[in-house]
């Protein structure tokens, strides 16, 4: 079924939709970020589909890392992924290395970038490396980690939004509700008590009050005392929700390794799409 048409430019966060990357690696997470993709992007989006080959060396000593002839089969089959809900795509392949320095290189010229979400353990992952952990700290267009939703659960049917009170959380709250009610699905408000927010008790209050009365029953609350990270995986376990929605503070260094949104991203059940910063900032100015 094709995605139902964007919405007005002056909704929050649209304008990130209206035109993604997505990587393709010929993995089963690779093509469900294809089909991800395509729903944000919809018919009258613009869908651009990636595979870096990572070519090194020359003459019999060149080698890539994703066979050009396997990368072409697999952006084919991406094309057909995205055509079967109405959305033209259009492929490219970048021969460059290494891939995680290419490919978040091509995001800063799109609104979102849609990957697979990490197959390995955050702690395996930082180890070993790949992509994830560098677009979510990084961060050069909002990012997309595509996950296959719930059992009997269609891709964005259920959304949870995951507010922590603090000033940016408001656009990012403002942005998932113009996301559902666009596609006229559920989505659940999720605030997870903490020091700082215990600072600002009307702003969570506040934006109660503009799920509620912009979606009616489709719109819900969950006030959940605890870790944040914790929480924000439970809840997502709990509501069954196909997508999880956050936002990050771009933090570096030692105080990176501490990141919910990072967390998040690695122990979520399903696909999490983390905003960044200056995407919330356009939009509240």
């Amino acid at each position: 079924m094709a995605a139902k048409n964007q919405q007005a430019p002056s909704d929050p966060g649209i304008w990130v939709l209206a035109d993604v990357l997505c990587g393709v690696d010929g993995t089963r997470g690779a093509y469900e970020a294809v089909r991800q993709a395509a729903w944000f992007a919809g018919p009258d989006g613009k869908l651009t589909l990636l595979a870096v080959t990572a070519v090194v060396g020359g003459g019999v000593q060149r080698s890539a890392s994703f066979a050009p002839a396997r990368a072409k089969r697999a952006l084919a089959h991406a094309e057909g992924l995205a055509a079967a809900v109405g959305v033209s795509a259009v492929s490219e392949i970048d021969e460059r290395a290494p891939v995680t320095d290419v490919l978040l290189g091509h995001a800063g010229g799109h609104g979102l970038l849609a990957i697979g979400a990490p197959p390995m353990s955050r702690v395996a992952h930082l180890l070993l490396g790949g992509t994830a952990t560098p677009a979510a700290h990084l961060l050069p267009a909002s990012v997309l980690f595509a996950r296959r939703p719930p059992a009997r659960v269609g891709f964005g049917d259920q959304i949870v939004v995951a507010s922590d009170a603090l000033e940016q959380s408001d656009a990012l709250v403002h942005f998932a509700t113009a996301l559902a009610r666009q596609r006229d699905v559920s989505l659940t408000l999720l605030h997870a008590p903490h020091a700082e927010s215990s600072q600002h008790p009307t702003r969570i209050a506040a934006q109660v009050e503009h799920v509620t009365r912009a979606l009616g029953d489709n719109g819900r609350v969950r006030i959940e005392p605890g870790r944040a990270r914790d929480v924000i995986v439970a809840t997502a376990a709990s509501e069954r929700c196909s997508l999880l929605v956050v936002s990050s503070r771009r933090v570096g260094g030692l105080r990176a390794l501490g990141s919910v949104s990072e967390r998040v991203v690695h122990d979520a059940p399903c696909s999490v799409l983390v905003m960044r910063p200056e995407d919330l900032q356009r939009d509240a100015d």
